[in-house]
């Protein structure tokens, strides 16, 4: 059927209102026309994995697809083509994972990321997207240790979606809710092209969600660790939304919250107050930027950061 006739048929439906219709997901190779407007590179990555542990399991898939972008307004330009791989991880895929992603043992058998290819198509890149960055980003630093060193922001984090009133951030929901869309979803290449596309459709009230999102990445922050805290402060600190870490990482066994730079002096003077009985240090931070954020690497505490 041709596809005016489809379209007035979901016309049709839509204007009844008692159905909603949407179309595929179908990917732009460019937002905006050529301008003078001065572009930077981002990369939008994604990747499969064997499960949630980097430190134990491993990448079976990764995409990355570059995308030009004006650092200013954040308005997209041009999407290139993904650059996709499959990785053999040497164990068996466990069932869960293939039933979520559609790989198998015999798909990735005897295949490899190309290190220099990866290498390559970081070269002029000035920032790296993902949509759970908290993730990607750990496992991808131990693979391909090029992703270290370039700056990271979160699309899932740092997007203002709950402010723009959707009620979840998942990328599937996201499409549909904001875009009238659907996709392959877990396919790792539709993934990232449908993280440029959200990021590149203007909300409602005409915000464009790169510009939210590249703000966002160039704050800083500061986690900070009550470390040694007494058991019985347990609660308190959850109230106040630390989180725990097992220490399995190689970062502190300890409550943790991550504050805005600004607000960090108080932060700890809070702790020194209610937890450490009045006294000063106990506790340990980490600066954080796009460089560090997301990363469990270890970071150098902040010396500016203490309490009188």
């Amino acid at each position: 059927m041709e596809t005016e006739a489809l379209e007035k048929m979901a016309d049709a439906l839509q204007g009844s209102g008692m159905y909603r219709v949407l179309k595929r997901f179908e990917r732009p190779s460019r937002y905006a026309e050529e301008d003078d407007t001065p572009k930077k590179l981002a990369l939008v990555v994604d990747i499969e994995t064997t499960g949630k542990n980097p430190r134990h399991d491993a990448i079976i898939q990764f995409c990355g697809v570059p995308f030009e972008y004006s650092a200013t307004t954040g308005q997209v330009y041009r999407v290139d083509e993904a650059v996709t791989f499959l990785e053999d991880p040497r164990r068996p895929i466990p069932p869960e994972i293939t039933a979520l992603t559609g790989l198998r043992d015999q798909d990735v058998a005897g295949k490899r990321i190309e290190d220099e290819v990866v290498r390559a198509l970081l070269g002029d890149v000035a920032l790296v997207i993902a949509h759970n960055a908290g993730f990607d980003r750990k496992f991808l630093e131990r693979r391909l240790p090029a992703f270290k060193d370039r700056p990271w922001a979160c699309s899932l984090a740092e997007a203002p979606w709950q402010g723009e009133g959707f009620s979840s951030a998942a990328l599937e929901f996201l499409l549909y809710k904001k875009c009238g869309m659907f996709m392959d979803a877990h396919r790792a290449d539709e993934d990232c092209h449908a993280v440029i596309h959200l990021l590149a459709t203007p909300f409602a009230s005409g915000q464009l969600p790169l510009k939210a999102l590249l703000e966002s990445a160039r704050k800083k922050a500061v986690r900070i660790w009550a470390v040694d805290a007494r058991f019985d402060f347990k609660e308190i600190l959850k109230q106040r939304r630390y989180r725990w870490n097992s220490g399995e990482d190689g970062r502190p066994r300890a409550w943790y919250i991550e504050v805005p730079e600004g607000a960090a002096e108080e932060e700890c003077g809070w702790l020194k107050d209610t937890v450490y009985g009045g006294r000063a240090g106990g506790w340990k931070t980490d600066s954080l930027d796009a460089y560090t954020r997301y990363s469990d690497r270890v970071n150098q505490p902040v010396a500016c950061l203490s309490v009188a």
